[in-house]
């Protein structure tokens, strides 16, 4: 069909509204006129026969004051006689009804007959008479009657006519409209059908043929527009593979082993790395459920346990080297990390959780050396620390032991001397103790055992032994926890340990009449502890290394022991626990130390009795 002969989509309506106005125009006229028609006639002959009524009337007047002068004296006989004539022959002029005309003439002939009639037979001619226009009367009121009957049914046909055409009129429009829909949806409708089936990109899109030539021209720029959307994608088709290839390729030469899951938990992707230590092929890996692989090797079997999407923050696991699978030192050790994947739009970064889910990627950073590193430190610090102990505490009971000779009350350089070695001798014992801390608490030797606690009660079990140290320095400690707060999975040694640590650090920094607050709440879906203080501060040079070890400084109000160990290990432990520990100065002095733990998840289960320990370290 050519271009020119498709009718425009404005003329096919503009056609048919014409129609429409036109077939309702001529169906007004044809009602005008019918219900013109149908109440005149009647209305005339009505007249007729009311005229006729009026003249029988006006002949009994004039009947009466001629036969009866005395009573009608406003005219003689004659004047009466006159009118009674003049009234006869204008009922006969006006004859409408059938009998209507022999009706006149026998009143004619009986007034006739009257005027003849001797005058003993008067009053019978004059009754005769009387008889004949009253029979005229009945004749015409039957004539209204019957012509007002006749009338309301010539309305009632001509106004259930008119309906009949106005229905059939009314329907005609509604298949005229219908039409003109069918030519606007139905190539619509097919070009949506052929849309849902899914075409192929880079392929012709084969359309309905178009009825009309705005439609024709919307397919073929649609048509158009199919087509440079199938290029586009054959282009951005070529640069996924191609950056997917550059993904593959930097992933495999990063020495971190990869792992990438899809939302339901497939295979999408494994480094070389990944797979040397799986033992496996790339064929017998990818698209496979990583829960289900063909596959009974220890160091699988010790990832799946390990690689699942309860995994919060980092963890360490031990494999089996796949280089020396036999012998001594074939243990390697790695930190496995979870990330999620999220769909991010273009423009501004959304916020963590608010894309969709498209997978998660596992990394296993090898850790082998940091573990012989940080074994040997804490070996060393265990060492020192009971090499430290016994003549520590020698130095300590021989202290004791000269405070308490009587000859040392009077000599008071003695008693002086002796008190600066017994408070040496226990500033000893601390850093010893201290020593033995580090070296059961290093961060890379934590090992977690989560339970679901009732952090609401736990917190106040937690910090009433730090109740009476604030009493007796003069701070106010004060607590508050959100009335909603859900069970957690928590180590219930080690996070009292970090509570403890960061309440102690603050009693620490503040002078007397200072202020330390504890406080407990949810903020979308972590929970967050708060510990914060009114104290001088921290130096801004000490901020920037506050969470390293063995950070040898000191900040104001005497604030760290060991300065930065207790907070590196807080950090790992909170770490541990899929969060994070970060400072901040408060705004009107002081520091805020936050906690933030994520809620547990469905995977995660919260199965067990919510406890709450009542022990805590100082």
């Amino acid at each position: 069909m050519e271009m020119a002969v498709l009718p425009t989509l404005h003329r096919s309506i503009s056609q048919a509204t014409l129609r429409l106005v036109l077939a309702f125009g001529l169906l007004g006229v044809l009602l005008c006129t019918g219900f013109f028609f149908a109440g005149r006639a009647p209305d005339s002959l009505v007249r007729q026969n009311y005229d006729s009524v009026v003249l029988a009337r006006q002949m009994s007047t004039a009947l009466a004051g001629w036969r009866f002068p005395a009573l009608y004296a406003e005219k003689d006989r004659a004047a009466w006689r006159t009118s009674f004539d003049e009234a006869l022959a204008g009922a006969r002029a006006n004859v409408t009804e059938t009998g209507e005309s022999a009706a006149v003439e026998a009143v004619a002939l009986s007034w006739d007959g009257l005027l003849r009639a001797a005058p003993r037979d008067a009053d019978e001619a004059y009754k005769l008479l009387r008889m004949k226009i009253e029979a005229l009367v009945a004749l015409n009121e039957e004539g209204i009657q019957r012509r007002i009957t006749e009338g309301r049914w010539w309305r009632d046909i001509v106004f259930a006519a008119g309906v009949g055409l106005f229905l059939i009129c009314t329907l005609w429009a509604f298949f005229q409209t219908d039409a003109i829909a069918a030519r606007i949806a139905h190539p619509l409708r097919r070009a949506a059908e052929v849309l849902q089936a899914g075409p192929p990109l880079r392929k012709a899109l084969h359309l309905p043929p178009p009825q009309t030539l705005e439609v024709r021209i919307l397919f073929e720029e649609f048509a158009r527009l199919w087509g440079r959307l199938g290029q586009l994608d054959a282009v951005n088709l070529n640069r996924l593979i191609a950056e997917k290839n550059k993904l593959a390729v930097l992933l495999d030469a990063a020495e971190d082993a990869v792992l990438m899951l899809g939302p339901g938990g497939a295979v999408e992707h494994a480094s070389s790395r990944m797979l040397a230590l799986l033992g496996l092929k790339a064929k017998d890996v990818l698209g496979r459920p990583w829960s289900d692989l063909s596959s009974m090797a220890p160091n699988y079997l010790a990832l799946r346990a390990v690689l699942h999407s309860a995994l919060n923050g980092s963890r360490d696991i031990a494999l089996v080297d796949p280089d020396r699978k036999g012998g001594e030192g074939n243990e390697r050790w790695f930190m496995v990390r979870r990330r999620i994947v999220e769909e991010q739009s273009r423009g501004a970064r959304p916020a963590a959780g608010a894309g969709a889910k498209l997978g998660q990627v596992f990394l296993l950073t090898e850790i082998t050396e940091k573990k012989r590193r940080d074994a040997l430190r804490a070996e060393m610090m265990d060492w020192i620390s009971h090499e430290l102990k016994t003549p520590v505490h020698s130095l300590g009971l021989a202290a004791d032991l000269l405070a308490r000779r009587p000859e040392n009350g009077t000599d008071p350089d003695m008693a002086a001397l002796v008190a600066t070695v017994r408070e040496d001798a226990a500033r000893l014992r601390d850093v010893a103790a201290q020593f033995l801390d580090i070296a059961r608490m290093s961060p890379h030797a934590l090992e977690l055992r989560p339970a679901p606690l009732d952090l609401r009660d736990c917190l106040a079990r937690w910090l009433q032994p730090f109740e009476l140290t604030a009493r007796e320095a003069g701070v106010t400690l004060r607590y508050d926890a959100a009335p909603d707060l859900p069970p957690v999975l928590l180590d219930q040694e080690r996070f009292a340990w970090v509570l403890s640590n960061l309440v102690s650090n603050a009693l620490r920094a503040v002078s007397a009449g200072g202020t330390v607050s504890v406080d407990a709440g949810l903020d979308g879906d972590a929970l967050v502890l708060r510990v914060a203080d009114d104290g001088p501060g921290i130096d801004a040079e000490l901020a920037g290394h506050l969470f390293e070890p063995f950070s040898h400084k000191r900040a104001a109000g005497r604030r760290l022991s060991i300065a930065g160990l207790g907070l590196a290990i807080s950090r790992a432990i909170v770490e541990g626990h899929g969060g994070t520990l970060d400072y901040v100065p408060a705004p009107e002095g002081g520091v805020v130390f936050t906690v933030r733990l994520p809620l547990p998840t469905r995977e995660a289960g919260m199965e067990g009795e919510q406890i709450c320990p009542v022990t805590t370290r100082n």
